[in-house]
């Protein structure tokens, strides 16, 4: 037959589980601090990313609606006229254009 467990076995077996169990649960939250602080790095450079590209939107943006702006004053005759006058050195009868070096 069976002898049954003496109590100072029981209780040295239950001991042991017990620092088994929480040796397990310093484990888990070992790795997920470890896991958190690796993540919070990752989350911070990705705000920055993303802060810096909405930067960048916003430039983009203003450049767009300048480029906007230019076309539509390419309908103009009188704008056309002036860009050609600058650009081409474009005159009407009779005029003379004088260049001025720049410094």
């Amino acid at each position: 037959m069976k002898e049954a467990a003496s109590p100072t076995t029981n209780r040295r077996g239950q001991k042991r589980r017990m620092r088994l169990f929480f040796f397990f649960i310093l484990c888990f939250f070992v790795w997920t601090g470890y896991t958190f602080y690796l993540q919070s790095g990752v989350l911070a450079q990705k705000e920055n990313e993303l802060e810096a590209l909405k930067q960048e939107s916003a430039v983009l943006l203003q450049q767009q609606e300048e480029l906007t702006y230019e076309a539509s004053r390419l309908n103009d005759q009188e704008y056309l006229a002036e860009l050609a006058r600058k650009r081409i050195y474009y005159t009407k009868p009779g005029e003379s254009i004088y260049v001025i070096p720049e410094e």
